[in-house]
């Protein structure tokens, strides 16, 4: 039908004051969303670097990434709208009660209620990561290269930051259900790209998205052989094909439960279709349950042509703990563990026909990651409690190779074990504190006083008032749900912390710090409501 260009002028107008409207009631919502769709990228600013083996080496430069930027917006309106919202607060007589149901107040506007604080530091969920933060900060006394360590000490500062974000605002059911359906989608994209470079074995030419420059004949892009040939590995628009695989489990996961987390009605033996018609799309009507399949099909292609075997069997202990109690009532594990076994039945036949080079598809990695243990032995037996300072252990590795040893410069490379990393650099107590925080997020204290709860956790976008004394209050579904996607990024969590046996990206690289703080955080903010609500 026609309409007259005023009236779609108008449509258009109210469209966009209904945006502003949103973005200045939750600018760091908008922002956060921001960094979430940049993250996976390499957009970033070379800001100073020291060239090691005569050429440029990732591990010993300073950066400015295009999600830094978003994550700043996002912690300052943050920040300025909690001091907003306590400045109204304290110059009107509006008692406290009424300020949490005000409609459009941000949520987190009394979050910082003494209460609450107290039951996140009695339960060290702040203070331990806050004192491994402090204690890199203290290893630029003794650290060879300040500058670096200071711009380390910084970043994990900063994904602290994150972290405390993270506890606060997004386990609120509308910015988790978006989170989720912003990774699912760059999860989907990424698998897409990823697949297409496996098959044309070159770059596709998104270098204004700053995609790697690979092909099989370029030294040291990863590669795997078969038929005596080689062939690049999916590096999506990641710095390597591990971050991708690191990347694709949580998306895999996420994908996997978001049906079942986010839409009730699957819970009926026949789920309705999805109607886009409401949406514009005309033209489609497929049942919700097939598009999330065929994007979880897309994701594990990718995930196999990555060929990063510590994300995939990372991807299986997920899946083992989120299905090992009771889940099967609300997930089918039976279906799933067919159509499992099939994938696998398929791999392991399209392994056989391709005749890959085995020692090279299973023991190369390992013989490569064999200097990088030497070099962190070396390093942990003569600094064993303080370690040698934050960033570090690829600058020193000179000092603590064996003798006669010549390093490439491709070989100037932290050691493939975060735990390790983190012993070499900031020493045991650096090392303890880290293992204690990760304990502490599986072992959730049960005695501590539970404060209100003045924001709903689930699948609600207003702020709701929740008495722990009342638990009739906490409707059951709300509760189920939290305890299930708990139980869905402890599964990542559990995968991630795999990965950290065989590689070192998860702390020390832009994309993989992210993918390891934002799990942190929501695992945090999740147990919290969740003590709060049993």
């Amino acid at each position: 039908m026609y309409k007259c260009p005023i009236l779609l002028y108008t449509e258009h107008m109210d469209i966009f004051r209904q945006a502003w409207n949103k973005l200045k009631t939750h600018p760091d919502a908008w922002f956060f969303y921001g960094f979430l769709l940049t993250f996976t990228l390499s957009v970033r600013k070379v800001i100073k670097f020291y060239p090691l083996g005569g050429q440029f080496n990732e591990y010993s430069g300073i950066y400015l990434y295009l999600s830094d930027i978003f994550l700043f917006l996002t912690l300052l309106s943050w920040v300025i709208t909690i001091l907003y919202n306590n400045y109204n607060k304290s110059s009107s007589n509006t008692s406290p009660s009424d300020i949490a149901n005000v409609p459009g107040l941000p949520c987190g506007t009394k979050m910082f209620h003494v209460e609450h604080f107290s039951f996140l530091w009695g339960g060290t969920l702040l203070l331990v990561p806050l004192l491994l933060v402090l204690w890199s900060a203290i290893s630029l006394i003794w650290a060879d290269n300040k500058i670096i360590a200071f711009f380390r000490s910084f970043k994990l500062a900063e994904f602290y930051l994150l972290y405390l974000y993270i506890i606060y605002i997004v386990p609120r059911g509308t910015i988790l259900k978006r989170s989720f359906q912003i990774i699912i989608a760059l999860g989907l994209s990424q698998a897409i790209i990823g697949i297409w470079q496996f098959i044309i074995q070159h770059s596709i030419g998104f270098f204004w998205l700053k995609e790697s420059l690979i092909s099989p004949d370029i030294a040291g892009v990863a590669k795997i052989i078969f038929h005596g040939e080689k062939f690049i590995r999916a590096y999506g628009l990641f710095p390597h094909p591990n971050i991708l695989g690191g990347f694709l489990l949580i998306s895999i996961l996420l994908t996997w439960s978001y049906s079942r987390l986010f839409h009730v009605e699957h819970s009926e033996p026949h789920p309705q279709p999805l109607s886009l018609e409401r949406r514009g799309w005309h033209f489609l009507d497929v049942p919700r349950g097939t598009i999330m399949e065929i994007i979880l099909i897309i994701q594990l292609l990718a995930l196999i042509l990555t060929f990063s075997k510590s994300a995939i069997v990372g991807l299986f202990i997920a899946v083992f703990y989120i299905s090992w109690k009771n889940i099967h009532k609300m997930f089918h594990v039976e279906h799933f563990m067919r159509k499992g076994i099939l994938v696998t039945l398929i791999i392991i036949l399209g392994f056989i026909l391709a005749k890959p080079n085995v020692p090279s598809f299973l023991t190369q990695s390992l013989q490569e990651r064999l200097l990088y243990l030497n070099v962190s032995r070396g390093t942990i037996l003569s600094n064993p409690i303080l370690g040698i300072g934050s960033g570090q252990f690829v600058l020193g590795m000179n000092k603590n190779v064996p003798r006669g040893t010549f390093l490439e410069s491709w070989q100037f490379q932290p050691v493939h074990n975060v735990f390790l990393l983190i012993w070499s650099e900031l020493g045991i107590i650096g090392l303890g504190l880290f293992i204690w925080f990760l304990w502490k997020l599986f072992h959730v204290e049960q005695n501590i006083s539970k404060p209100d709860i003045e924001c709903s956790t689930w699948n609600n976008s207003s702020c709701d008032v929740y008495k722990p004394t009342h638990t009739n209050n906490v409707p059951r579904g709300t509760l189920l749900l939290l305890r299930e996607t708990l139980k869905i990024f402890k599964g990542a969590l559990l995968g991630l912390i795999f990965i950290m046996l065989f590689d070192h990206y998860l702390w020390d690289i832009q994309q993989g710090q992210i993918m390891l703080w934002v799990i942190l955080g929501i695992i945090a903010g999740l147990s919290v409501k969740k003590e709060q609500l049993d």
